[in-house]
């Protein structure tokens, strides 16, 4: 009987309990404030890919080509543009380059000759944070007259 008045009233590994309770919901929310920190960061770097690359074709730059004839350096513009931004696995073929009647009724737009410049990313996502892995980011600019 001594004994267990021993065991009853021992609190020696109550702090390792409570830190075995407490420390993976921690560490989950500390995982899921990373990781959302990431994907966020992903989406502004492909939304500033989709800007460039829109505006870079609008203007009609060397770079980007002609984007009512070639849209091919156009794609190549804003994979490398994302690339540019840490975005490593984005290529010509996720980005989409639209002219005339879609890009107007991509942008609302139902007057102005305007351009629109999609990008697709599949962000690579920890399985078990619940946010969306698969971004999107586009832009629309009035096509320059010159």
């Amino acid at each position: 009987m001594p004994k267990r008045r021993w065991l009853r009233h021992d609190n020696a590994g109550s702090t390792a309990l409570q830190f075995a309770l407490v420390a993976l919901p921690l560490f989950l929310l500390i995982i899921g404030i990373i990781e959302s920190s990431l994907l966020f960061w992903s989406w502004q770097a492909l939304e500033g890919a989709s800007v460039d690359a829109g505006r870079c074709a609008a203007l009609n730059a060397p770079l980007c080509g002609n984007p009512t004839t070639s849209v091919t350096l156009t794609q190549t513009y804003a994979a490398n543009a994302a690339v540019s931004r840490g975005l490593d696995s984005i290529t010509a073929s996720d980005v989409t380059v639209l002219t005339g009647a879609p890009a107007q009724a991509a942008c609302g737009n139902s007057t102005a000759s305007v351009i629109s410049v999609a990008i697709s990313y599949k962000y690579p996502m920890i399985s078990f944070v619940p946010l969306p892995s698969a971004l999107k980011a586009s832009a629309c600019f009035p096509l320059s007259s010159s």
